[in-house]
């Protein structure tokens, strides 16, 4: 990258970054109205699985089956530390990107934890990203656009064990030494985080129950 590009790429970051500051308080308001909505519009998401239960039997199946994998035996290992470190830092350098910060490097480990380093001054959407985005439930339904028939059954299992997985690491990384969560503040986090999960779950079963359509009618009973 040329150092003139560089640079426009850099202040381009720092208005991006102003402008997603700017609407961190009003965002967490909105949510925090929106959360009665949100629980709700999600409950109608979870009865379309009870209502299909041979079509989703596999996200079910996959889902409660990484639960119990996560209680036995994950949630007391380094196995799951690593990987839910990794997706963690891997979601920070996807919204860095996105609000056009250069990443510059990457590090995850077994038992120390991981960074992300990145140039710019960096945003909330950054820090907190991780809390309620499941990317790698993402990456699933993005492979699975791709994928034939006979293979949706089990995109969707892994599609299930890909949210017991983000429920599970988010869990575990929410708590009162995390340093993102004090970097955008609990008052923040609290107001906004609820909300922010509920519409990322509910968005990810409305696709895998009826695709974008569904979707549409998820989020419009958040109006």
């Amino acid at each position: 990258m040329s150092r003139t590009l560089g640079s426009r790429i850099l202040a381009a970051s720092r208005w991006v970054d102003r402008g997603v500051n700017l609407l961190k308080w009003p965002v967490a308001l909105v949510a925090a109205y929106l959360l009665p909505k949100c629980f709700f519009a999600l409950l109608g998401e979870l009865k379309g699985v009870l209502g299909s239960p041979i079509k989703v039997f596999p996200l079910v199946a996959g889902f409660a089956g990484y639960l119990g994998l996560w209680w036995a035996w994950l949630r007391r290992r380094p196995f799951g530390t690593f990987f839910s470190t990794l997706e963690h830092e891997l979601t920070h350098a996807l919204f860095a990107l996105l609000t056009l910060h250069p990443v510059t490097g990457l590090s995850a480990t077994w038992s120390r934890g991981g960074r992300m380093y990145y140039r710019g001054d960096g945003n909330w959407l950054v820090a907190i990203a991780p809390y309620f985005v499941p990317t790698a439930a993402v990456a699933v339904l993005l492979v699975s656009a791709f994928l034939k028939q006979e293979w949706q059954p089990a995109a969707q299992g892994v599609l299930g064990v890909a949210l017991g997985y983000h429920l599970t690491s988010t869990f575990a990384e929410t708590h009162a030494g995390q340093t993102d969560l004090k970097i955008v503040g609990w008052p923040f986090a609290l107001l906004f985080l609820p909300a922010a999960n509920l519409i990322a779950f509910g968005i990810v079963l409305s696709f895998s129950l009826g695709g974008t359509s569904r979707v549409a009618e998820f989020l419009s009973q958040l109006k």
